[in-house]
């Protein structure tokens, strides 16, 4: 992905020599295929380039329109480029060339500040507007790409990383105590969609939009997908059918490379539709073979997706392989402890050790294009919320085929069975009897068991701040729109802020994710809940339009638990834990978190052999680490 930065000073004082530059070479990972500036008076642009279409090749940023009053710097994709292309010229525009920026840039002269609605694709980009004094950014739907910015006194400035923003030496970087807090109590991790670990650095949201002035920064959502019109089909097959057709349109238009393109193959549904849509319909499209790569368990004849990935192979001889195992070599994990000073937050490197041997793998074979099966979970119904629609929307009838699938997917009848029964409880107990119950829970929790990592007085306090927002959660939770419900997973952070992992580790790699296509998700969410529902089949809908494309012990596999991930952990865990390791440091190794950790949590973690505690010692072994980098004055 590529990289972008800029600052103005709204007084019109001229910048300081080198500004922008200090921005970009902090980001330059970013742009091995170049780096560039565009300065005038108080403002700077910059963008780090890397080529990953035929049409980024024409494409020169920052980017003017004739007069230079418009300037624009993006890192991204635009996926509806034909669609927008026609009805800019339709309008009128003068295309001066193929590039996505053209476009972007075009589409703001067109549309102004409601461009972003207008674009489906992944990117973030910010336009400086000298006719109406400002700067104006967006971000995609999904959060794909990132954009990081603060507000200085009488001057703004953004970038594609927070070291791009810290890199100006303008101000001094402070810790933001919740966000760290959050971090060590994992159930929070998400909730805060716009704060970073810093006190003065914040991200614009995906599916937002931003304007800075002279007199405000504000920031607002351009796309709220709640309140679409439900479709309706005669059958599933009818379903089934036009998801295809949809997901053709989102594999197709990401297909656009000007080097080898990959794609993960983990054995599960998503990815595997994804390799197999792309093998049966459009090979054509590809210069040279799918390159796939796969995280399977070292021993191999116990792992499941090994199974899987087996088949899809053995059927596509066009397919060039790569299999990583979870017998990783100890260079391997130092490699990745490398990362730890480059990175932005603590997050990526606490969750993304599989991506980042995914991101190893394609780098090895010459690969800056991967396709992912990210988003794909959320399009469809797991089990507990496919409990809570029927028994909320009183679809009885398809209770039996809830309990089938609960038996089939080893969920097992009888807690199939009691689940409803809980839900339906849930449903019809008075709203008295319900607040009963909650008070009941709350009063059998306490700060200390719900967050153990932390000192109680510590604990307490975090309690009483998170408490305090439950009555806007409860409302938010008892709304009876089901497609509202649904609509919140997608706009409520949690996709981008694992894309925001995934992309601290790319490095020179592009993901591209079709399930979260924009117009995907708009049709997950106006599918009938009928076809959400995990419901004889989980994702039976797409397993019905995987006919003819995935071999048939693939698209009907039962066993959707038991990613090899864990495989990847327990090998870290034997060289992070288990012997001399860098983020180790025996009894040091958590000094600069004494401020927050409880002490006697911390021995029995040490103590434990258990996987989730060597889990959650080593998440903290590496804030830890990263802590001590300097950044935040520790």
């Amino acid at each position: 992905m590529s990289g972008i930065a800029g600052i103005i000073h709204f007084d019109g004082a001229p910048l300081e020599p080198g500004s922008v530059e200090k921005m970009t070479a902090a980001m330059a990972r970013r742009g091995p295929d170049g780096v560039r500036h565009w300065v005038k008076g108080s403002v700077g642009l910059g963008q780090c380039m890397l080529h990953t279409t035929p049409e980024s090749l024409e494409e020169t940023q920052p980017l003017t329109n004739e007069d230079e009053s418009v300037v624009l710097v993006m890192d991204g994709r635009v996926d509806n480029g034909e669609e927008l292309r026609r009805e800019l010229l339709r309008r009128g525009s003068a295309l001066r060339d193929r590039s996505d920026a053209e476009l972007v840039l075009r589409a703001y002269e067109a549309w102004g500040e409601d461009c972003p609605v207008q674009i489906i694709g992944e990117f973030a980009f910010f336009i400086r507007d000298a006719r109406r004094q400002q700067l104006f950014g967006a971000r995609d739907t999904a959060g794909r790409r990132h954009l990081y910015y603060h507000e200085g006194a009488g001057w703004f400035a953004f970038a594609s990383e927070i070291k791009g923003l810290t890199a100006l030496g303008r101000f001094d970087p402070m810790l933001n105590e919740p966000r760290l807090l959050d971090y060590l109590a994992p159930q929070f991790d998400r909730d805060d969609e716009v704060g970073t670990f810093y006190q003065n650095i914040n991200r614009l949201p995906a599916g937002h939009s931003m304007q800075a002035t002279a007199q405000e920064v504000k920031t607002w959502r351009y796309w709220d997908p709640g309140n679409l019109p439900e479709m309706s089909f005669a059958s599933l097959d009818d379903c089934a059918e036009a998801f295809l057709e949809q997901l053709r349109v989102a594999v197709k238009c990401r297909l656009r490379s000007v080097g080898p393109i990959g794609a993960t193959l983990s054995g599960g549904l998503d990815s595997s539709s994804i390799v197999g849509l792309i093998s049966k319909e459009f090979r054509s499209d590809l210069n040279h073979p799918l390159l796939t790569f796969s995280l399977i368990r070292h021993d191999r004849e116990n792992c499941p997706d090994w199974f899987s990935i087996q088949e899809i192979l053995k059927h596509d001889d066009w397919i060039e392989p790569s299999v990583i195992t979870s017998n990783i070599s100890t260079d391997a994990y130092l490699d990745f402890l490398d990362c730890i000073p480059n990175a932005d937050e603590p997050f990526a490197i606490a969750d993304r050790f599989p991506s980042f041997m995914i991101f190893s793998a394609a780098r090895a074979n010459g690969c800056k294009v991967i396709f992912d099966g990210a988003a794909g979970d959320l399009l469809f119904y797991g089990y507990d919320r496919s409990a809570d629609a029927i028994m909320k929307r009183k679809l009885y009838d398809w209770l039996p085929a809830f309990i089938a699938a609960s038996s089939r997917h080893r969920f097992g009848i009888v807690r199939g069975t009691k689940t409803l029964a809980r839900r339906w409880l849930a449903d019809v107990a008075p709203v008295s009897a319900r607040a009963a119950h909650r008070r009941l829970r709350a009063k059998h929790a306490t700060p200390e068991h719900e967050f153990p990592l932390l000192r109680p007085e510590i604990a307490r306090e975090l309690w009483a701040t998170k408490h305090a927002r439950r009555p806007e959660a409860l409302d938010h939770s008892n709304r009876s729109n089901d497609q509202f419900e649904h609509a919140r997973i997608f706009t409520s952070g949690a996709i981008s802020f694992a894309y925001e992992g995934d992309g601290e580790l790319a490095n020179g790699i592009e993901l591209r994710s079709p399930f979260s296509d924009r117009r995907m998700v708009e049709f997950a969410l106006r599918m009938p809940v009928e076809a959400k529902l995990f419901a004889n089949w989980y994702k039976h809908v797409l397993r019905k339009s995987m006919h003819g494309v995935l071999p048939e012990a693939v698209r009907w596999r039962q066993d959707i638990h038991g990613h090899p991930g864990w495989k990847f952990y327990e090998r870290v865990f034997e060289q992070t834990l288990d012997k001399a390791s860098p983020i180790s440091q025996g009894p040091n190794g958590l000094s600069s978190l004494d401020k927050w950790l409880d002490p006697r949590t911390v021995c029995k973690l040490q103590r434990s052999r258990s996987y989730q505690d060597r889990l959650v010692l080593y998440r903290v072994l590496l804030l830890s680490q990263w802590m001590k980098q300097g950044k935040l004055g520790f």
